[in-house]
Parts: C-alpha cells; structure tokens; sequence
C-alpha cells in the first residue's frame, strides 16, 4: 500500500511536470506568432528538403532548411559554411576577440562560438552570381573538350561541368547567407524585403584557415532551426511524394512543392502553407 501510494505521488508529479512543460512551450508558441511575422517567404522544394530517412512515408516529419554560401572558387562548392564575409573585420563587429592568434592558447586551440543573427538571401545576387560562375566554368570545359575530344580527363571535366550547371539551373538551393549582425532592427533595416531576406538566429564559430599565416575567419555553424516542423493539416498535400523524389530534386530534377514559412518575434519558423507545384 506504501508502495501504491509512493508510485501514485511519482506519477501526479510527473503529471504536473509534464503540464508546466507543455504549458511553457505552448505559451512560446503563442507569443512568438502573436506580432507581425520577422520574416515571411515561400520557398520550394530547393531550400526546404525531405529529410533522407523514412522512405515510404511522410508522418511526423519536418522540412530541413537547406543554405549555401558563394564560393568563387567553384571547386570548393557552397556548403562548407565558411564565407569570404565573414572576416577579421566582421568578426570584431560581430565582438570576437581577433587579437589573440597565440596558437598556444585556449582561444586558438578551442576557438569560441558566439549567437548573431544571420541574413539568408533568396534568390538574390548571390545566386545569380552563382549561377554566373557554374556557366562560366562550363563554358570553359565545353571549349577544352571540344579541343581534346579523345582525353578522358577533359571529357570527364565537362561532364561534370556540365551536370553542376544542370544542378545549379533546377536543383540547387537559391538560399544564400550573406551577412550576419547582432541587432535584428539593424540588418532589417538594411534589408528591409521579408519576402526576399531572412534573419534567423545562428551560430558561428572561430576558425583559422591558414595556420602559418594565422589567417581569421569563421563558419556558420549551424542555425538555432533548421528543421522545421510540417503541421499535420499540409501532409496531405506531400502524401504523393516520397524521399526519393526529393533525392532525384537534388541531382537535378525540378522541384515538386512550395512552402510558405513565417519567423515571429522570438525568430522561430512555422509553416504557414504548402502546395504543389
């Protein structure tokens, strides 16, 4: 009987946990949509991906929110997280300490991370000039083949030139992270389009790219949400999609669906709505 009753007492308290819990996180919820949305745009299949497991079904899944950044130096692609922005100058702005290169100190040996805000551009200039760059490198692969037709490493070259464009045309994600700041009102300011730019919370972190010459910078090195939550009422909509699909949307088939995210005033995305392209 003691027994019963110490069992019972564990379990209305884990009740009450449960509910304060539950009661804290819904009330997050409600305030962080209760203003006008931070960041409103529609996106597609490009920059928000199924994720790679549960192949058959869709239940109980989230979008993951898919960036790049530019790299002029094609061979290095766009997702190492590492912009040419995000440099000495920028670091002091953003308050790390960029003095202390000693490499035998704390700072260089675990290099420190640090909450900004993080401008991520849509189908901007950073994409065009992306997409600039793998039409160039193609045409350039294009005359060399053309040249050497019989040289295996040439026509290995253009095909893979040639696929990169193909991917950066149709598939590749148009989200570029472009700036970063402390103060939301500042960069809003700057970039005042929401259906264009969006500012989230991330974080980013000292690195040091070249050891000899101590060279500063830093990479993002992940957002506070990058998966995002697919509401039950829009699964209907995707039912007809599977993971594969979205495999193939990534090696170049064109995109199948269009979400409309919303960042509140606490900077968390929701899914606002879904449709079929």
């Amino acid at each position: 009987m003691k027994i019963f009753k110490s069992s019972w007492g564990l379990f209305v308290l884990a009740f009450i946990l449960l509910f304060f819990a539950n009661a804290v996180v819904l009330t997050g919820v409600y305030i962080n949509r209760t203003m006008e949305a931070t960041s409103q745009i529609v996106l597609t299949q490009r920059e928000l991906q199924m994720p790679y497991k549960n192949k058959r079904e869709n239940n109980g899944m989230s979008l993951k929110l898919v960036y790049r950044i530019l790299n002029t130096d094609i061979s290095k692609g766009s997702y190492n997280k590492i912009p040419a922005w995000l440099n000495a100058e920028k670091l002091k702005e953003l308050g790390f300490d960029t003095t202390n290169r000693d490499q035998g100190t704390a700072h260089y040996k675990k290099p420190p991370t640090k909450e900004v805000f993080i401008v991520l551009e849509y189908d901007g200039e950073a994409y065009k000039k992306s997409l600039a760059l793998a039409e160039e490198n193609f045409v350039e692969k294009e005359v060399l083949f053309n040249a050497k037709k019989d040289d295996n490493r040439t026509k290995m070259d253009y095909e893979n030139a040639k696929k990169r464009l193909n991917r950066e045309q149709i598939s590749e994600s148009r989200l570029f992270a472009i700036d970063a700041g402390l103060e939301y009102e500042k960069l809003r300011e700057e970039y005042p389009d929401k259906n264009t730019y969006i500012i989230v919370k991330g974080l980013v972190r000292l690195v040091y790219q070249n050891k000899i010459e101590k060279e500063q910078s830093a990479s993002i090195q992940q957002l506070n949400t990058e998966n995002i939550y697919l509401p039950y009422k829009f699964k209907h909509v995707l039912k007809d999609i599977t993971t594969d699909d979205d495999l193939n949307n990534r090696v170049g088939s064109a995109p199948k669906y269009e979400v409309e995210i919303k960042y509140g005033i606490r900077y968390e995305p929701w899914i606002s709505s879904v449709e079929t392209i």
